[in-house]
């Protein structure tokens, strides 16, 4: 068993556990247990009442009188000359089984990855020397691996482009034998609009549980409600979920009120004061007005 790193833990099942053992007392349930987990961790148990006794950490003439008598029905003598366990053979045999095969798959894709690894290693071999020099550091072709065959078309090979040299004061002139080197500009950052729909639908489901057509009906109802500020929206919702308010849509309805008091939405209006903590001026001013 030790071999299969089950040893660390044990399935309980509590229910058919309670159900056995209803009858137990303390000591027995303590008792049963220290057994169990010597069964889990080694096997069967022996037919040693005193190595019994000391798995169960139980004084011999107790675990003679009040202890065993109890729990030998839950074990029985097989020809190995061991206490066998039905329940807890199985659960052994089917956790090493399982076990094995996970370490199967690990080593099935250490041995896949063993195999792509020197392809990786040429690949960057060939990077590397046309970074020193691409006019006349040399081109290692992938194919040769045929570890590589199976990401034929995945890709288009250097030698499909025909791109000038990067380097400065030669841009303009091609570089015959040159490795390409593909430039894929940053994914452009979404408009509030889209943020909204996208990353705010999700959090709003997270944190109500509302399926998605309910949640951009109500995003659509807050967004009316902010005057179609997107931005304004997106902060209200990231706020709320970094507060976890026990109420999210009474906590996000509060926040477009507040944030869209006429006298101070107005005055963002005219003066361009979107930096400008509105809440807390908008609480100064009730405050100012005893409110």
């Amino acid at each position: 068993m030790s071999k299969t790193k089950t040893d660390v833990w044990m399935p309980v099942y509590i229910g058919d556990y309670l159900a056995d053992t209803m009858r137990l007392s303390t000591v027995q349930h303590g008792a049963y247990f220290l057994l169990m987990m010597e069964y889990w961790k080694q096997g069967p148990l022996p037919n040693d009442h005193d190595e019994l006794s000391a798995i169960a950490r139980a004084d011999r003439k107790v675990w003679d009188k009040s202890i065993w008598p109890t729990l030998k029905r839950f074990f029985s003598l097989e020809d190995d000359g061991l206490f066998h366990q039905k329940r807890a053979d199985r659960e052994r045999a089917f956790a090493a089984e399982k076990s094995e095969k996970r370490s199967a798959a690990a080593r099935a894709k250490w041995d896949a990855n063993a195999k792509q690894k020197p392809c990786k290693e040429d690949a960057n071999a060939s990077a590397n020397a046309s970074d020193v020099d691409m006019q006349s550091g040399p081109q290692i072709d992938c194919k040769q691996h045929d570890t590589c065959a199976s990401r034929a078309g995945a890709s288009p090979s250097p030698s499909q482009y025909n791109t000038p040299s990067l380097r400065s004061g030669d841009a303009a002139s091609p570089v015959a034998g040159a490795q390409a080197v593909a430039v894929i500009p940053p994914d452009p950052p979404l408009d509030a609009r889209t943020a909204l729909f996208r990353t705010g639908v999700t959090t709003v489901q997270a944190m109500t549980g509302m399926p998605g057509p309910k949640v951009r009906t109500l995003i659509g109802k807050w967004l009316k409600d902010c005057g179609d500020d997107c931005a304004m929206l997106n902060e209200i919702i990231a706020h709320a979920a970094d507060t976890r308010p026990a109420e999210p849509q009474a906590f996000i309805a509060g926040a477009i009120r507040h944030r869209t008091a006429s006298d101070f939405r107005q005055l963002e209006k005219n003066w361009g004061l979107g930096d400008v903590d509105l809440d807390a001026a908008l609480r100064d001013h009730e405050r100012a007005l005893g409110l």
